[in-house]
This record gives C-alpha cells, sequence and structure tokens, in this order.
C-alpha cells in the first residue's frame, strides 16, 4: 500500500527508513529498537537504564543491537571506553 498526496507523491509519515521497517530479514524487536532509536535521543543512556525502560534486559538489548549493527543499520564502536551507537 502507499500512501498518495494531491500530486501522487510518497508522504514519508515516519523518521524510521521504509528499507528497514520492510526488512523481512530484521525481527520485531530490532525494528522496534531501530523506531526509538530514530525517534528519541538515548545518547546520554546506559544499556541498563534503557533497558529498564524498554522493560526487557540488558542482554536482549545487546543482541538487539548486534542485529542491527548486521544488517548495517547500526554502527557500535567505542569511544573512550563507552559504546557509542550512530543509526546509518
Amino acid at each position: 500500500m502507499m500512501n498518495l498526496n494531491r500530486n501522487n507523491t510518497r508522504i514519508r509519515r515516519t523518521p524510521v527508513p521504509t528499507g528497514l521497517l520492510l526488512n523481512p530479514h530484521l525481527s520485531n524487536d530490532a525494528k522496534a529498537a531501530a523506531a526509538i532509536l530514530y525517534a528519541c535521543d538515548y545518547s546520554q543512556w546506559s544499556l541498563a537504564e534503557m533497558a529498564a525502560e524498554l522493560h526487557t534486559t540488558e542482554e536482549k538489548l545487546s543482541e538487539v543491537f548486534s542485529e542491527l549493527n548486521e544488517w548495517r543499520y547500526l554502527d557500535i564502536h567505542f569511544e573512550d571506553g563507552v559504546s557509542v551507537l550512530t543509526l546509518l
């Protein structure tokens, strides 16, 4: 299904890339986590704080971030001993 405006051009209704949402290889958890990262500023959050806010475990959140990294939607690197997540 495609949303059209009066000029018959596509309307983007979400900050999350459509390709990410439609990727059949990504789990729903990974899609939801990416959507949250696109919508919110989590730059100063620890993994434990994020997990608590999302009502999940640190291990599950780590798995989700690894999945997003594997499919090249998320870059994970270290700066000054801190993990830095960058959406691609």
